[in-house]
């Protein structure tokens, strides 16, 4: 039997469907066999995202990719990092198996696809884990981020700046709608928004050398498994939206998302990493103004996790609760 192609006609009849296995099973079996990687017994839906994910018998990440978020982009931007993280063996990521189109692409949306190994484990978010484990997974990760960051670029990723420049002027167009739109930072601090953002030429040191970010380094995207009692990680996931650019943006969405704006376990990550002279130029300013500039909204975690952070009067103030701890701690 010929398999229909998934056409969605509105981006509410995908969320009905796109974490549903029995909807995705005729379609990841078919991947399955056109790889070699035997019948999938089970199929369970990944945690939700953009994009279809499910696990198959244990063994393989099974990721489709939508037209209605950007799939084109998505797929080829994580093939090719799945090929470069290759090139360094000690990244605790999954490795690569498989990609392709599940149609032809001349007759509408090909839905192109990436399988990988499962690392074995739980996401942070699903999990229950303790805060002294969390805190080890703060250390563990800044030694896998600093060898992502050290990663030696080759094309598509080249190590220049032009890209993420552009990426970043594109956000500065658009930083005051958006905060005003998502409702989220109270309306006098969005007025300040324009006069608090520095020249992108400050806020980017050209003559630093841009590092690959994963770009997404949330609770969802961490994972780990109970070894003797403990809460061990085992791997990063998802680099759909990785990109070259500045290693501060990196840390929005690791210390808002992950560690909930906990200045320990930042410091402790920094500690792993190298908090060295290029990162602690004007930190907290630059780090607050990618906090803005970042493409998803994030600071609801502020106010989730910051006792006090809605009563600040201004971004300053604002900064120096989400970011200005870290310098604190070392006087």
């Amino acid at each position: 039997m010929s398999l229909e192609r998934p056409v969605f006609a509105s981006r509410q009849e995908y969320g009905r469907y796109f974490t549903n296995p029995s909807y995705w099973h005729p379609y990841v079996a078919a991947i399955c066999v056109r790889h070699d990687l035997g019948n999938p017994v089970t199929v369970c839906a990944g945690l939700p995202g953009t994009h279809p994910v499910f696990l198959v018998n244990e063994q393989y990440a099974v990721k489709l990719y939508t037209d209605l978020f950007n799939g084109e982009q998505s797929y080829h931007v994580e093939r090719e990092i799945y090929r470069l993280i290759a090139t360094e063996p000690s990244l605790p990521a999954p490795s690569l198996v498989a990609t392709g189109m599940l149609f032809d692409e001349h007759d509408g949306w090909p839905w192109p696809y990436i399988v990988t190994r499962v690392i074995p484990g739980l996401s942070i978010s699903e999990s229950e884990v303790s805060y002294a484990d969390r805190l080890n997974v703060a250390a563990w990760l800044g030694v896998v981020v600093r060898r992502m960051h050290s990663l030696s670029l080759v094309a598509p990723f080249s190590p220049e700046w032009k890209p993420f420049l552009q990426f970043l002027a594109a956000r500065r167009t658009e930083v005051v709608a958006d905060h005003a739109r998502w409702g989220c930072l109270p309306a006098h601090l969005v007025a300040q928004i324009e006069e608090y953002m520095p020249d992108l030429t400050t806020l980017i040191d050209e003559k630093e050398i841009p590092a690959l970010l994963h770009c997404d380094l949330n609770s969802d995207h961490v994972l780990g498994e109970r070894i003797a009692g403990y809460w061990r990680p085992t791997g990063v996931i998802d680099f759909g939206d990785a990109r070259v650019g500045d290693r501060i943006y990196e840390l929005v969405a690791l210390h808002l998302g992950l560690f909930h704006c906990d200045g320990q376990m930042l410091r402790i990550f920094l500690e792993a990493y190298g908090f060295d002279e290029a990162l602690r130029r004007d930190f907290v300013r630059r780090a607050m103004s990618m906090t803005l500039l970042f493409e998803f909204n994030v600071c609801t975690h502020i106010f989730q996790h910051i006792p006090g952070a809605a009563s600040v009067g201004t971004l300053d103030e604002l900064a120096e609760l989400v970011w200005g701890n870290v310098l604190t701690s070392e006087r």
